[in-house]
């Protein structure tokens, strides 16, 4: 039975089955979605498992409500420092990664005229970041495919750039940079230009080509190369989303920077105690990753087995880029019950969930495309269709 979209009251900008993209004159930027009871939701990456059972019981056995935080974090920053091999003073934390990308903007990007760049679509919080500090945004368009065009960011570098994100992999079209290329782009790019590796879905990678940031990132230390930083989160993977705990690593003075521009206690004790659970409970968290994986190519599988091209995928998500028709078939899945990620002239992003999760988008996906033929011709068709019936995969429109 399909949903009706028409009695409930909508934002600009916002579409009540997905987050939309919309544009105004800096950025393009994510729209929180409305939560609908009854939906599956496949449109914030997040893990479709409980965190592992030894996270839930510490967090219920030992935090106290009524007291602080403890200030330092200091029982997470050794552990995190032992599982990075990094000394504790290189170690960021922040209530979520988006809280160090934020503090990294500030510090990094003074003048009004610097500028913090990244390839789009991505996520909004970047612009808003940029628009905190007061300072320039620079995007670079995602040429397609399942690799990110270092070229294409290095040639936009201006000498007012000050910060480039490198989302590795990609949110949200799961395109990858590569070892090769990746070291290629750091020892090219200006040193006075931090570049900041994203890595959110990084535990979701497969391919050993994809190079681990923060290795890359002592690597470059040790060679006297200070302009490389890397942030990472507990919200994916670990399924931690709802307790917003995330970490990275810098060079000692930058990384005491942003500790220093952080609010007093920022990080929760829940955080904490969950942090450090998570951390002992690496074999729990591998088996959902893996779960994970297995979905995201089953997924991947049978969307190109009914008619989809979907770009390959190294995080928890499957990126169909439908471009002008993102927004009708995020709006047909919502008919059917599934809430997900609608990038508006762009295509549509969805998380990995259960398997009941997928195959409710699946059997959602299949009415929509077995219904094309006798809506559009084949001229008109949606780029993240296969051939026959489709026309050819193009990049993604620029946004302003």
């Amino acid at each position: 039975m399909g949903r009706s979209r028409n009695n409930c009251k909508q934002r600009p900008g916002v579409r009540l089955y997905g987050l939309s993209m919309t544009t105004d004159a800096n950025s393009p930027k994510y729209s929180t979605p409305h939560r609908i009871g009854g939906l599956t939701r496949l449109a914030d990456n997040e893990l479709p498992q409980a965190p592992p059972a030894p996270v839930r019981a510490a967090v219920a056995d030992h935090v106290q409500l009524n007291r602080y935080p403890e200030p330092h974090s200091a029982a997470l920053v050794t552990a995190l420092a032992d599982h990075l091999r990094t000394p504790p003073e290189q170690i960021m934390l922040g209530a979520g990664s988006s809280s160090i990308l934020q503090r990294l903007t500030r510090i990094l990007c003074t003048s009004p005229d610097d500028a913090v760049l990244w390839t789009t679509p991505a996520f909004d919080a970047f612009g808003t970041f940029a628009r905190q500090a007061g300072v320039r945004a620079q995007q670079v368009p995602h040429s397609g495919g399942g690799t990110l065009d270092l070229d294409a960011v290095l040639t936009a570098v201006t000498p007012a750039t000050r910060m480039v994100i490198v989302v590795n992999p990609h949110n949200p079209t799961g395109a990858v940079a590569r070892t090769a290329a990746l070291r290629e782009f750091l020892n090219t790019i200006d040193d006075n230009v931090t570049v900041v590796l994203d890595e959110a879905y990084r535990d979701f990678v497969t391919d050993p080509d994809v190079p681990d940031g923060v290795e890359l990132a002592r690597a470059r230390w040790a060679a006297g190369s200070g302009n490389v930083a890397v942030v990472r989160t507990f919200s994916k993977a670990h399924g931690l989303a709802g307790v917003r705990i995330g970490y990275g690593v810098a060079p000692t003075d930058l990384a005491r920077r942003i500790r220093d521009a952080a609010i007093p206690r920022e990080v929760s004790t829940t955080g904490q105690i969950a942090g450090l659970a998570a951390l002992a409970s690496r074999t729990s968290t591998d088996r959902n990753i893996a779960r994970v994986v297995a979905e995201r190519t089953r997924v991947v599988v049978e969307l190109r087995r009914i008619g989809y091209a979907p770009s390959e995928s190294h995080g928890n998500f499957v990126w169909l880029q439908l471009a002008e028709d993102s927004g009708r078939f995020a709006a047909h899945c919502y008919d059917d019950g599934v809430l997900v990620q609608d990038l508006a002239g762009h295509g549509v992003r969805v998380t990995v969930g259960t398997p009941a999760d997928n195959d409710g988008f699946l059997r959602s996906a299949h009415t929509w495309i077995t219904g094309r033929p006798s809506l559009m011709s084949p001229r008109d068709s949606p780029r993240g269709l296969a051939p026959g019936g489709a026309s050819e995969h193009g990049s993604p429109p620029a946004l302003c």
